[in-house]
This record gives structure tokens, sequence and C-alpha cells, in this order.
């Protein structure tokens, strides 16, 4: 059932666990960073930055979220949100967390994009807490923040094939079970909270751990209140080039990306 585990590679508050030696494995995941902070100051972040070739979703765990890009999106979006961001040929963003108590919590995940669309228009999406809709079932709420659980569909509309939920067992021995969508072959858990396992296999805590295409899932409560990120999507049958803020197909598309996002800076500028 277990393929692979990852531990992740911290640097400042961030956490990540996909890497160069990886990266083919998790095809289409890029990236997934999970960023943690508790400090006296009110607001984290990062500041203007560019991307191509990729489609990133950010959920937020904990703070409030503010997004701007160079789509001309500005949104606020309160704790438990979610968005996507597409950059496509090449998108510009900034990232605001704002806490009362100093805690920050947030988690972002990258997917290539499809050979046919990865330089196509860039384009965003935001959906407020509130909105993302939670099924709850004996002992367990699955919170779908992209794809569809027990028929009900997520409003983030993503590009590719993809799963992605956060489930909470709320007692110990309890069951969450599903039946994962075939085709999406690449497939991974994520345990946030508490202890959980997996076909009698105990997964350790804050680590990426990669699984097998399988027809029926069961994952099992060893603690109360734990949780547990699921997320699965189709691997692309096509080059996966990271280069450092973007992913392509290939290098010259990489080049029209980086182009793209500097004059995209250089019209920010002249605007400014």
């Amino acid at each position: 059932m277990i393929k692979s585990n990852y531990t992740g590679l911290r640097h400042g508050p961030i956490t990540s666990f996909i890497r160069q030696d990886n990266l083919q494995q998790l095809n289409p995941f890029t990236m997934w960073d999970h960023f943690q902070l508790n400090s006296t100051q009110t607001k984290a972040g990062f500041d203007f930055h560019g991307h191509s070739g990729i489609a990133a979703v950010s959920y937020v765990i904990q703070s409030n979220l503010t997004h701007e890009d160079s789509k001309g999106n500005v949104v606020k979006l309160p704790s438990g949100s979610v968005q996507l961001l597409v950059a496509g040929a090449g998108a510009l963003h900034k990232e605001t967390l704002t806490a009362e108590d100093g805690n920050f919590e947030a988690f972002q995940l990258w997917t290539a994009l499809p050979k046919n669309i990865e330089m196509g228009d860039a384009h965003y999406q935001g959906v407020s807490a509130e909105d993302v809709p939670i099924v709850k079932e004996q002992d367990t709420s699955t919170k779908i923040l992209v794809g569809e659980y027990a028929e009900i569909q997520s409003p983030i509309q993503h590009v590719i094939d993809m799963s992605y939920f956060h489930v909470t067992l709320a007692t110990k021995e309890a069951k969450w079970h599903y039946s994962p969508v075939q085709e999406q072959d690449s497939r991974f858990i994520y345990v946030l909270k508490g202890k959980v396992s997996i076909s009698g296999a105990p997964l350790k805590t804050q680590q990426l751990v990669l699984i097998d295409p399988v027809s029926e899932l069961e994952i099992t409560a060893e603690s109360d209140n734990s949780e547990v990120l699921f997320v699965s999507a189709s691997s692309l049958a096509q080059p996966i080039l990271p280069t450092g803020p973007s992913v392509h197909t290939s290098y010259e598309n990489a080049k029209i990306g980086h182009q793209n996002i500097q004059q995209l800076f250089q019209t920010m500028k002249q605007s400014h």
C-alpha cells in the first residue's frame, strides 16, 4: 500500500516535501509546502513573484489570506479558505497572511499543467471557507478542497483531474473509507495531526506518504481528533522540467515563461 515516505526539508517557516529526487514519482505534483509560523508578528507572506507552467492550490489552515495578482485580482479570504492560481504562460502574485495571535499555517500544492495549456492564459479562483463543502459521516468529516466526494463537488475548478480532501477522524478507531478515482494514479497522504494507520501500517505525522493505486482505501484513527490530507491526480504523460518558480515541458517554454514574467514586472513597475 505504501510506496514511499518523504520527510520534509525545513527552511525558515516552510517545510518542503517534493524535490528533484522524487519529482518524477509524484507526477503531476511538483511542490508540497507546509507553512508554519508562531510569531509576535501579525503578518507574514510573500511579496510579488512570478510563475509559469504551474497551477498552485493554496489552503489556509490558520490565518487570513490576502491575494493579489497581475490579472488585477485582489481577494481577502478567511481561515479555512482555498484558492487556485493557474499561471499559464506567466503570472505574478502576492500572498499576505494575517493572524491575530501570531499563529500561521497553510499549504501550497503545485501541479504541472498539461502540455496543451501550459502556455495558456492565467486565471484565478478563490473560495471562502463557508463555501467549501464538508461531508459529515460517522465519526469523520471530509472537507472537499478540490474534486468530488460522496457526489458533492468542490467549487474549485482545477484544470487537471484531481482530488484534495481534508479528513478529520474524531475518535480513536474511527475509519475513513474512500474509493479513489481510478484514473488518478498518483496519490499521497499527509498526516496533519494525531495518529492514523493505513492497512495496519502506521503513518508518521507530517510526512508525505506516497501510496499505491488501490480500488479501496481505509484510514483508521489511532488517536482522537486525527487529521489527514488526501491528494490524488492523474499523472501527465509528458516531460516535467522544473526551473525554480516554474515548471514546463521544454526549456524553450521555460524561457518564454521567464520573459513573460519579466515583462509583467516591468509593466507593474511602470504602472506605479
